[in-house]
């Protein structure tokens, strides 16, 4: 009887019976394993990717409150900047505005760096392709490398990004009721539009941070409670120095302007 089964049973068959005999001995304690591996946890979400609580830096409170924009206001910000990018692209005028003193720089076009921009985007959603063979993507990568050696260019790229960030900023701070701005060494921040503009992505479920103490920390940063740079409170201050700065004013006389057809 014993024989008559073994004959039976081909060898294919007796690999899945060991493989199950296998799993079988081996998942209780896989289970034990994972009861006692520390589980990540989750205090929230921005754009629907979750944010962990290892993932904050804690050293600190000041620490903890930017590590938390870094989550959040940071990844919406991001997301604001790249689907207007466009839209919000400076014009030849700004560009050379802003880059008067820098002769290297104002050689280039606003039409020759967005090109590049693109090309750079288009290249890396390419090489994020899973079927890609060996030698498409060393191609790719060669044309990566050639764009991205293109120093001066790079950095033109660089303040054509600058000048696209400070629109999308001026225009928060236009639409969600301006207020006051928060001046420091990379820049302005629009304090008050800020605030109102991330409470209202928040009601629309675009990101969410589960410890209620963590939001409140969150939110702290937009006061003047979280001392962070220069507060600037004066609309004539603010409008000088952050809606219409001197190499604005200067891009705003040099455009021609093109009379109307009666």
């Amino acid at each position: 009887m014993q024989d008559g089964l073994s004959r039976r049973i081909t060898g294919p068959q007796l690999l899945v019976l060991l493989l199950l005999v296998t799993q079988a001995t081996l998942l209780p304690a896989q289970e034990a394993l994972e009861a006692k591996k520390p589980q990540r946890e989750q205090i929230g979400t921005a754009l629907g990717k979750p944010v962990y609580r290892d993932q904050l830096n804690t050293e600190s409170t000041d620490k903890l409150t930017h590590s938390l924009q870094s989550h959040f206001s940071a990844v919406l910000e991001e997301a604001y900047f790249e689907k207007h990018r466009i839209r919000l692209a400076p014009t030849q005028q700004e560009f050379d505005a802003y880059t008067e003193d820098d002769p290297d720089l104002k050689k280039f076009s606003v039409t020759q760096i967005s090109l590049r921009q693109a090309k750079l985007r288009q290249l890396e959603r390419s090489l994020k392709t899973p079927d890609l063979s060996d030698q498409q993507r060393q191609k790719l990568e060669k044309v990566r490398k050639t764009l991205e050696d293109q120093q001066q260019l790079d950095l033109a790229s660089f303040v054509y990004d600058l000048l696209i960030y400070w629109k999308m900023e001026v225009e928060i701070y236009q639409r969600y009721g301006g207020g006051r701005v928060r001046s420091h060494m990379f820049g302005f921040e629009p304090l008050d539009a800020n605030h109102r503009w991330l409470k209202e992505e928040e009601k629309k479920g675009r990101f969410k941070i589960s410890d209620p103490k963590l939001r409140t920390l969150f939110y702290v940063y937009w006061t003047d409670t979280f001392s962070d740079g220069f507060l600037m409170q004066d609309q004539e201050e603010i409008r000088r120095d952050f809606l219409e700065p001197n190499w604005l004013r200067q891009a705003l006389s040099e455009t021609p302007v093109t009379a109307k057809k009666p």
